[in-house]
């Protein structure tokens, strides 16, 4: 491993956050971040958001409710759904009763804890739609709601199969922010094909090409990930030869990351992919509107960012996030 002592140019990191503050995909995984910590906190981590999405499914659904079409209420693909249910049987809030008019299926349904959970899940589930928009009039939230949900009902992509209207989430603004984030994911991975490269590596390989010499946990810091999510992400470049590691020079036990010619080639090579998927993503909106949403999504950021345990580096500028609805 190579010493990190080098000559090189950075641009600002508040530049760098500049550039991510106007992304759609950025602004939508924040959102969820945000949704999921402030779920967390209503409920003191009684049950993740996810799990309480998938209770409040079965709830809805009852006995025609199998792992299948729970996924799909849930826009979630059935590997993570089967994941779910089995946290929450071992939790004693579900069993598996086997569908008498077809055996081989299974039907989750409420055991008498999971019942007697449910008033506080759609306590808290209510209360976090309205936390998450907080800042916005009554106005604003429908404006709001119908714009994200727009999206969240776009058919052109690759993410898991979403039934919108059996599901029970169709107007919940932190479901259908997910929903956003899913399809914005799957447009991205579609556009940047055949290459094998997340949203969040891309995100990567752009902040250290401007700014290189980050360590994980200054990354971490940057970005507004955990430190350990950010290992599996610039590990996984640097393997592939997109990211080089090296030593800090005043403390070996720190490994800095560099782009690779290679990886700030690929940066470039596919940013016109990205831009096309951001593009496809909001299709389904005028320019206008996509222009509205887009601020809309930055004061939701910039209200909840500080609740976030890593919240990033998120430099505003007095008119990014302002909000008018005619």
């Amino acid at each position: 491993m190579a010493e990190g002592n080098r000559d090189i140019r950075r641009v600002p990191v508040d530049d760098v956050m500049r550039i991510f503050i106007a992304k759609p995909g950025f602004l939508l995984a924040r959102v969820d971040q945000i949704a999921n910590a402030l779920y967390a906190k209503l409920t003191e981590g009684a049950e993740t958001l996810a799990q309480a999405e998938l209770l409040l499914a079965i709830a809805a659904q009852g006995e025609c409710g199998d792992q299948a079409g729970l996924a799909r209420a849930c826009g979630s693909d059935t590997s993570t759904t089967a994941i779910i249910l089995d946290n929450l049987e071992v939790a004693g809030l579900i069993v598996r009763q086997q569908d008498s008019r077809d055996r081989r299926r299974s039907i989750p349904l409420l055991t008498a804890a999971g019942s007697a959970r449910m008033t506080s899940v759609r306590a808290a589930f209510g209360a976090l739609q309205i936390e998450l928009l907080r800042d916005f009039d009554a106005k604003q939230r429908d404006v709001f709601i119908g714009l994200i949900g727009a999206i969240a009902r776009g058919t052109d992509h690759a993410a898991p199969r979403w039934e919108a209207e059996s599901s029970p989430f169709l107007k919940e603004p932190s479901f259908l922010c997910r929903r956003a984030l899913q399809i914005c994911q799957a447009q991205f991975s579609a556009c940047v094909a055949p290459l094998s490269l997340t949203l969040r590596q891309f995100s990567a390989l752009v902040i250290l090409h401007l700014h290189p010499g980050l360590s994980q946990v200054d990354f971490a810091r940057v970005f507004g990930l955990d430190p350990s999510t950010c290992a599996v992400v610039l590990k996984k470049l640097a393997t592939r030869g997109l990211l080089e590691a090296a030593r800090a020079p005043d403390d070996r036990r720190k490994t800095l990351y560099f782009t690779t010619r290679d990886g700030s080639g690929q940066a470039a090579s596919v940013q016109p992919a990205a831009d096309r998927s951001e593009q496809l993503t909001f299709s389904p909106l005028a320019l206008d509107e996509a222009d509205l949403l887009l601020r809309m999504l930055q004061a939701i950021v910039r209200r909840h960012a500080a609740r976030l345990r890593y919240p990033g580096c998120l430099p505003w500028d007095d008119e990014t996030s302002e909000v008018h609805v005619d």
